[in-house]
């Protein structure tokens, strides 16, 4: 590759698409399960935060990710129990996200001195180095020299396109598509939307600490910015499919990669370009709301016209005309007229 769009850029891409593409599968699994998840920009940015405080702590960071990780389903664990007692998760969520984002800056200015970010010293997690793939020209920058968590992104994507073909993901189907059916087939609602939650809240954990531990080894304020709601946008623009994840989040990595790319190596100011990626996203949602209001009316003509069908009795026969009654035979009436 040459000129603008190198091998170089497509990894960058590859590299920023992963927290969105981690978030987008918990995203769509939520959505499967019929709840609309609206935490995770603060779940992501909660994880990012406790991900590299214990990483700083302990001196690992894959210890600080499995502690996202935790962070993560605990916060989806509290969606569920909200959501059993008929709270409304989408108020709970924006509330939360705003009290992650505050969270977080008085947390870094109380306990660490600096509300603007911190850099504890913490080394990123290293990349794995693929054996032959790794000496593949081209090929070899693509697939190849990403730390683990890139991996595991692509891994959550194959086991959630494998997972529907198992009995827990028919549970969770089921679910989605009537909770009181699936409850009176016996399948347990409230455990399966437990799981489901905090499955999705350990992803997005994960997705944050990516950014801290797996990427930088620092945090800044608001260091997710936005990237949880385009998670959001990347599951809705995939329709929930497993084969749509992939390139969906790879779109908006790629629009990121492109806006820093822009940043170092043009005159543009970096105040413009660096809104390349929410922009992709409010086209995204402005393609999916169309293709979504076409497919109603397209449903909605499908139905009317089967109606009509169904009710509509068509051409008939033709009028019938009434068969004249003899007056003689068996069957004649036995009143008679007298002539005149």
């Amino acid at each position: 590759m040459d000129g603008f769009f190198t091998v170089d850029l497509v990894a960058s891409a590859v590299r920023l698409s992963t927290p969105i593409l981690l978030a987008a599968v918990a995203s769509a699994l939520c959505n499967r399960v019929g709840l609309l998840n609206l935490a995770v920009e603060g779940t992501m940015l909660t994880g990012c935060f406790a991900g590299l405080l214990v990483a700083a702590g302990s001196g690992s960071g894959p210890v600080g990710v499995v502690a996202a990780a935790l962070v993560g389903a605990m916060i989806g664990a509290a969606l569920s129990a909200l959501d059993r007692v008929g709270g409304d998760l989408v108020v709970f969520a924006i509330g939360f996200n705003l009290l992650a984002l505050q969270a977080t800056v008085f947390a870094t200015r109380a306990f660490l001195g600096d509300a603007g970010g911190w850099r504890p010293d913490v080394s990123p997690l290293p990349p794995i180095r693929i054996p032959v793939v790794a000496d593949i020209p081209v090929l070899g920058g693509l697939l190849s020299g990403y730390n683990g968590l890139v991996y595991l992104s692509w891994a959550a994507v194959l086991g959630y396109a494998l997972l529907f073909r198992t009995r827990p993901g028919r549970h969770l189907l089921a679910t989605g598509e009537s909770p009181a059916a699936a409850s009176g087939a016996g399948i347990p609602v409230h455990r399966v939307q437990l799981v489901t939650l905090c499955v999705a809240g350990a992803l997005c954990g994960i997705a944050g600490a990516f950014l801290s531990v797996g990427n930088l080894g620092l945090f800044t304020r608001n260091m997710t910015d936005g990237r949880g709601w385009i998670a959001v946008t990347a599951a809705l623009l995939a329709l929930n499919s497993a084969r749509g994840l992939l390139p969906a989040a790879f779109l908006f990595g790629l629009a990121d990669a492109v806006s820093v790319r822009l940043q170092t190596s043009t005159s543009v100011p970096p105040n413009l370009v660096q809104f390349l990626p929410q922009v992709a996203a409010l086209v995204a949602l402005v393609a999916v709301g169309l293709h979504a209001g076409r497919r109603d009316r397209i449903r909605a003509l499908f139905h009317r016209s089967r109606n009509r069908t169904r009710t509509d009795p068509g051409p008939g026969p033709g009028p019938t005309t009434p068969t004249p009654t003899t007056t003689g035979g068996r069957d004649a009436p036995h009143d008679t007229v007298s002539e005149p």
